[in-house]
């Protein structure tokens, strides 16, 4: 398929682009440059010649240039097959379980048996949370690679206007709306934004952090429709503050916890992003303490005999066998993050020291090390 072997990353282990994974990463990190605009150059990434050298500065900034490196992946592979991918994954089982550098994988020789396959398929969520991902990462490419961010955005339209959406899909549509009228402005977006005030209010816990910054906007309208909408979501803030607080209470961490099977870090750093948010527009109503919280329950104030940081390679004890490319060899990914302590029934925490059980040990993207960052860049502001 020409044009779509550009950009992207792998996945922990399994050396799979799933799109979601592609686009919510570039998102995440998107957002945390428009936030906080960190300087940071000791990679060079060479998209035409396809290298990566690490320490090695390239006199162009690392996050945008990660942010290109998820959105060109998307991109193209949108315009070459006219819509999205579902995934891009090697062909066969042995070359799935592979351990070591993805490399090995393939001899580099187009037509051969060892040659990766990209699926599509038709999935409304997926395209529409694309679409709102695409939009704002739109906005940190802005005059650091102009045509791409124009691509991103005009997907990001595309998949907005022409996916046929359930009606449980409305909140997708939302944050779509949102991401979308941030970057351009249209008032056609911000239309749509006002006219779900009720679904707002009634799922403020899932759409309160991203519409937050819409409403800051709203304040300085004067008209009864603005007003009357910036009213409703501040009292439905202060009753999900509420809700929040009796979560927390549970637990001695500070941050909403109720352990399940599947090791609860990923969670908490995203609730501590989406958090970030709320305490930015509105600190008389969220606390900055509670980011904090969720940073240090993932550096290791968590439950356990291993209270261990769950970023490798972070803090005095941390994660140093992971489920990653490397895990047969015992060893793991500097900055890599892992899903964490588990819960194995009936009641016992747990974070072995084993590098198989992805449910505890597991490094991933759209989210993982990237919300981890963002929780730090959020906690040195």
């Amino acid at each position: 398929m020409p044009g779509v072997n550009i950009g992207g990353w792998h996945y922990a282990g399994d050396f799979d682009l799933r799109v979601e994974s592609q686009a919510g990463e570039a998102y995440i990190l998107a957002l945390a440059y428009e936030q906080f605009h960190p300087e940071i150059d000791v990679t060079a990434i060479d998209q035409n010649r396809h290298r990566v050298e690490i320490h090695e500065p390239d006199g162009k900034n690392d996050i945008l240039q990660q942010v290109e490196n998820g959105a060109l992946t998307v991109v193209r592979s949108y315009q070459a097959l006219g819509r999205l991918y579902r995934g891009i994954i090697c062909s066969t089982l042995r070359q799935y379980a592979m351990l070591g550098d993805a490399a090995a994988m393939t001899d580099g020789v187009v037509g051969n048996d060892d040659d990766r396959w990209i699926f599509t398929e038709d999935n409304s969520f997926r395209a529409i949370s694309t679409s709102a991902q695409l939009a704002g990462a739109a906005r940190a490419l802005r005059g650091f690679n102009d045509k791409l961010a124009q691509e991103c955005l005009d997907i990001a339209s595309d998949l907005y206007h022409n996916t046929n959406l359930a009606p449980f899909m409305a909140g997708m549509k939302l944050q779509a709306a949102v991401e979308l009228y941030l970057t351009t402005g249209e008032v056609e977006y911000l239309d749509f934004i006002l006219a779900q005030q009720d679904l707002i209010v009634k799922s403020i816990a899932r759409t309160g952090w991203f519409t937050a910054r819409i409403v800051k906007q709203l304040e300085a309208k004067k008209d009864k429709h603005s007003r009357q909408f910036v009213k409703a979501f501040r009292t439905a803030l202060v009753d999900y503050k509420a809700s929040l607080d009796q979560q927390a209470s549970e637990t001695p961490y500070g941050v909403p916890y109720r352990p399940s099977i599947w090791g609860a870090g990923w969670d908490i750093q995203r609730f501590g992003f989406e958090y970030y948010f709320l305490t930015a527009a509105y600190p008389d109503i969220f606390p900055k303490e509670t980011v904090y919280n969720a940073l240090n329950f993932v550096l290791g104030c968590h439950p356990g005999s291993n209270t261990a940081s769950f970023a490798s390679g972070v803090g005095a004890r941390s994660a140093t066998v992971a489920y990653g490319l490397n895990r047969a060899d015992w060893s793991y990914i500097p900055g890599g993050v892992v899903s964490g302590t588990a819960l194995i029934r009936p009641d016992f925490p747990e974070l072995l020291e084993f590098p198989f059980l992805w449910q505890q040990t597991e490094y991933v993207l759209g989210g993982g090390s990237s919300h981890y960052m963002f929780l730090v860049l959020a906690a040195q502001k």
